[in-house]
């Protein structure tokens, strides 16, 4: 189901705005702060002793090589759909190829985030996790990102 959303939605800009993602910000824009940066600036709070601070800079550093390589293969193969969709007749066929090939990049990267993030969290205490989870949700309130009492979004969020 997703994956024909996605198509329809790649079908959307093709025919409407080919200029669109020409115009897109690149990824290489503001972006959230990495987990261990945050652990860090909220180290205090969260009670972090130095060895599960260290335990985390190692983790984060051993990951960032991957972390970037995948950044730069999703970022590669978005130019290459520009310059599919900057074609006077893009060809149908080879711009879904490429939102699939675009896909399976974001979601190799999702994985090895999610990786890194649970191994990170596996040096937490519950409590600290608790304790992060209310710091995310402070951080979300402060982005005028609310939730209902139930954890749902509002009916007017993004």
């Amino acid at each position: 189901m997703m994956r024909f959303l996605r198509t329809m939605a790649i079908g959307v800009v093709v025919a409407a705005c080919p200029g669109m993602l020409a115009q897109a910000k690149p990824p290489h824009g503001p972006r959230r702060p990495p987990l261990d940066a945050l652990l860090e600036h909220h180290a205090e709070r969260l009670g972090l002793d130095e060895a599960t601070r260290a335990g985390i800079r190692t983790l984060a550093e051993a990951s960032r090589p991957e972390t970037e390589a995948l950044e730069e293969q999703v970022h590669a193969l978005r130019e290459e759909m520009r310059g599919l969709l900057d074609q006077e007749q893009p060809d149908v066929d080879a711009v879904m190829r490429q939102a699939d090939r675009i896909g399976a990049a974001e979601i190799e990267l999702d994985k090895h985030r999610l990786r890194t993030l649970l191994a990170i969290r596996a040096l937490l205490t519950p409590e600290q996790r608790r304790e992060l989870v209310r710091i995310h949700e402070e951080r979300m309130r402060e982005r005028g990102f609310h939730r209902r009492p139930d954890g749902s979004p509002p009916p007017d969020a993004p």
